[in-house]
């Protein structure tokens, strides 16, 4: 699972919970869950942050590693998933508050009706669920609007900053090839009992017999060969930056010419045939540019908000900090809209459980129709028509534009909706 970096909380994703077992929030909010030079945050709204991520992560992928996600090392950083979502809420709001403090460094300011429609998110956020569900994931008022604020200035200093980048992109600095190729396993193969069982040396040459064949016989339609030899085509684009094809693979590839095929290519523990769609991919290359643009980006980012952190103190307050558990289970449910009667998952905002659920649906405060809020950075006030927020920019100092896809591309405008709990 790729997730070494992943989005301290996904305020765009509008969504219901339901807390399938616990007791409640056993947290003192009115403590300080960290100090930023001297200036005390509330251990209160950590923690909803914190909750608020894990109900995400919970709902997204709680069907694929069950209720013990929490206790296993998911993000590959040698500890429990728990204390990694902790340590990157923890570092959020170190980034949140610092870039708020630097708010005039590119004239960002928050208007008095963005502040009013986060008001009237947050309101709406509170009377949409139940007293159980808001005690569960540790929600106040004061908690929800002051996170929106908290997002749309990041999302409003991100998009100052991203001015600043070089957006220019030469076609010799993006440029991609396209291949298709068939890989065939000669190493080993699993039996009818799920065992890793060896290739002989005599199995070994029948198969590449077999793969020399194929190669033959696809130089008038690569694609119809491999169905015909039962082998499977994978499309591939790459450029001279290129790390992930086996290096006697792109030496390959390398010489052929549009429409070429490759004689079969041996590695360590495969056969290959290659064929080369194009040498110039157009279309690939202008999704290189666009990749190397937002790598930019992120990395001017990254390079100011270290640069915030320099000789500032930040302290969490381990001891309360330690007190955030993720010991209630979230699940995003199903529920039916009251005016078409269709069901729609609970993202559409409408909040359904016995318990009361809990649903974000103020998570944009004041967007205006047509804007694609995606999670992690569309939780802005008052954005202009048409904005573009892509998931996971801005959202961690030190992202590496790694793909982040919980939440992506969900349009989640507040005060869409009623975002009433039965």
């Amino acid at each position: 699972m790729k997730a070494k970096k992943i989005l301290p909380f996904l305020l765009a994703a509008a969504m219901g919970v339901s807390v399938l077992t616990g007791c409640g929030n056993r947290i003192d909010g009115d403590k300080p869950g960290a100090t930023l030079e001297g200036e005390e945050i509330p251990l209160g709204l950590m923690n909803f942050m914190a909750r608020y991520q894990q109900a995400v992560y919970d709902g997204q992928l709680g069907t694929m590693f069950g209720n013990t996600m929490w206790t296993q090392d998911l993000m590959g950083e040698g500890t429990d998933m728990q204390t990694s979502v902790k340590n990157q809420v923890a570092e959020n709001v170190e980034i949140l508050y610092l870039l708020e403090d630097h708010m005039a460094d590119y004239k960002v300011e928050i208007t008095e009706e963005e502040l009013a429609k986060m008001d009237e998110a947050a309101e709406k956020f509170m009377e949409g669920n139940s007293q159980a569900a808001i005690r569960q994931i540790g929600a106040t008022k004061e908690y929800v609007k002051e996170m929106l604020r908290l997002n749309t200035i990041q999302v409003k200093m991100r998009a100052e900053m991203d001015k600043e980048v070089d957006t220019e992109v030469s076609d010799d600095e993006a440029a991609q090839k396209t291949i298709s190729y068939v890989q065939v396993n000669h190493h080993a193969t699993t039996d009818e009992e799920g065992n890793t069982v060896e290739y002989t040396e005599e199995e070994k040459e029948s198969l590449k017999a077999e793969v020399e064949a194929f190669a033959a016989s696809a130089a008038d339609d690569f694609s119809a060969a491999a169905e015909t030899a039962g082998y499977t085509v994978t499309p591939y684009s790459y450029g001279a930056d290129e790390e992930n094809l086996a290096k006697e693979v792109k030496d390959a590839a390398d010489k052929l010419k549009d429409g070429e095929i490759s004689d079969i290519i041996t590695t360590d523990d495969s056969y290959y045939v290659v064929k080369m769609d194009s040498t110039f991919d157009e279309e690939a290359t202008e999704t290189k540019k666009e990749n190397i643009v937002q790598e930019r980006k992120n990395d001017h980012y990254t390079e100011i908000c270290d640069g915030y952190k320099k000789d500032v103190k930040f302290e969490v307050n381990a001891d309360e900090w330690a007190k955030v558990v993720f010991d209630e289970f979230f699940t995003i449910k199903q529920a039916e809209t009251a005016e078409d009667g269709e069901a729609h998952t609970a993202d559409d905002g409408h909040n359904h459980d016995e318990d009361g659920e809990v649903g974000e649906e103020g998570s944009t405060a004041g967007e205006e129709e047509g804007e694609d809020s995606t999670a992690g950075e569309g939780s802005t006030a008052g954005e202009e028509e048409g904005e573009d927020s892509t998931a996971g920019e801005g959202s961690t100092a030190g992202e590496e534009g790694e793909d982040n896809a919980a939440g992506e591309g969900e349009d989640s405008t507040a005060g869409e909706g009623d975002g009433s709990a039965e």
